[in-house]
């Protein structure tokens, strides 16, 4: 009984002991992977909003059921006219900040932040 008493005593101590643990120690960071897949959907970038470390490499996929465009830094002139769910658009941005827009969609916004 006080063998089984004691077992309890050290694992519960040991619960409170990893619940206690600081959070920031868990927090999250900047996504270290290089590649994201942005989603236009029907008036939206998703996700909106990206912070890579080094360089990023981004792949601009038509989902959604409305014409879109991408107006942005390293973007071909031909994706500022209106395009459909058939095409994908791939490019590589290192450290800067950086905003892609739909200008067939007011609030269309994509954010890339680039450390």
């Amino acid at each position: 009984m006080k063998r089984q008493l004691a077992a309890i005593l050290v694992a519960t101590t040991s619960l409170i002991a990893v619940l206690a643990a600081p959070v920031t120690a868990h927090a999250p960071r900047a996504h270290a992977a290089s590649s994201y897949r942005i989603l236009l959907k029907d008036s939206f970038f998703s996700p909106a909003n990206i912070t890579a470390r080094g360089s990023a490499t981004l792949s601009f996929v038509y989902v959604g059921k409305l014409t879109h465009n991408i107006i942005g830094p390293k973007v071909p002139g031909s994706y500022a006219t209106p395009h459909k769910r058939a095409t994908t658009l791939t490019r590589t941005y290192k450290r800067g900040s950086y905003r892609f827009d739909c200008s067939i969609h007011p609030g269309m916004v994509l954010k890339l932040r680039v450390k």
